[in-house]
């Protein structure tokens, strides 16, 4: 992976984490990581970003539980 590739990546993180703070959504940097809040925004945050790229499956079914 090129760095522009990860500059790519960053921007489109940054874009969801601004356009879900403007819907009045958490992002997981608003948390204290490993509470169970934390966990349900990151899985949240994950498929918006994912959303973002058109891609599936949802990130819940990455999670083992």
């Amino acid at each position: 992976m090129n760095m522009q590739s990860l500059d790519s990546i960053a921007a489109l993180s940054e874009a969801v984490a601004v356009i879900r703070h403007a819907r009045g959504l958490k992002n997981p940097d608003d948390l204290q990581p490993g509470t169970p809040e934390w966990k349900a925004v990151s899985d949240a945050f994950a498929d918006d970003f994912l959303r973002s790229l058109d891609g599936e499956p949802s990130v819940r079914a990455w999670w083992a539980f």
